[in-house]
């Protein structure tokens, strides 16, 4: 709701599309076990992963071609971050367009309120989705609107970035936490003021603070914060945030 492109977006409208979309996805995999499709073994990882993206694909998101290219410009990317329909969720149910910034969000929030083990994973400047449950891990490449593109190998994604295991450090490559994942909704929040000017340099900071307290073990973070409040002469590590809901005078935390 702080975002100007998202205050006429009610939190009653945000809910009920993702309530029908979760609808629609549990009854499309329901068909899918009916039809014996990839198996019938409904208890098959292999199985459900396959099912839940197929079912994901089906609900018709498309990916922004402008910024399908690994190595945007920087004028690429402040055209990507400038546009809040870019990179939020609220954005992709909006205009059904996203980027890897926000389409894996939509396997992430469906797929947990699913129950099923999904994870958004972070590597560099990309974000893709892993299902993992005992005996079973598979990357799932969100961007991909057409078909399902599964690896379990962290090594495709590695090249992409052009990295090597060794510089992939942190949280880099593992299963974020919910903690993380919301930290990460800040930084990205951030890089959205960042384009906005200088009069937004106040909120750039306090979200690049609040993503570094939600994951500090975020290095793509952590050099941000660095590097922008350097920027102002201002130590970070001596800045904290506090994010905690303001409670009106007289009343008090229990």
């Amino acid at each position: 709701m702080d975002i100007p492109q998202f205050r006429d977006m009610t939190r009653e409208a945000y809910f009920a599309q993702l309530t029908a979309m979760t609808k629609h996805v549990r009854e499309d995999m329901d068909r899918m076990q009916q039809d014996g499709w990839h198996g019938t073994n409904a208890n098959d990882p292999d199985t459900r992963c396959c099912r839940f993206c197929s079912a994901i694909i089906r609900l018709r998101f498309a990916y922004r071609e402008e910024f399908r290219q690994e190595d945007l410009t920087p004028v690429q990317m402040k055209a990507l971050y400038a546009d809040a329909n870019n990179i939020f969720l609220a954005g992709l149910l909006r205009t059904r367009l996203g980027s890897c910034v926000s389409m894996p969000l939509i396997y992430l929030v469906i797929g947990q309120r699913l129950g099923l083990p999904v994870h958004l994973v972070t590597l560099g400047k990309h974000y893709f989705i892993r299902w993992e449950e005992t005996g079973y891990r598979m990357n799932i490449e969100t961007t991909s609107v057409e078909k399902i593109a599964m690896t379990p190998d962290d090594s495709v994604y590695l090249d992409v970035e052009g990295m090597t295991h060794d510089q992939s450090t942190g949280n880099q490559l593992r299963n974020l936490t919910n903690r993380e994942v919301v930290g990460n909704l800040f930084f990205t929040r951030s890089a959205y003021w960042a384009t906005k000017g200088p009069e937004h340099t106040a909120q750039q900071c306090a979200d690049l603070s609040r993503a570094r307290q939600l994951a500090p073990d975020d290095p793509a973070i952590k050099a941000t914060l660095q590097a922008v409040f350097n920027s102002y002469g201002i130590q970070p590590d001596n800045t904290s945030i506090d994010i905690s809901p303001k409670l009106p005078a007289g009343v008090h935390h229990e």
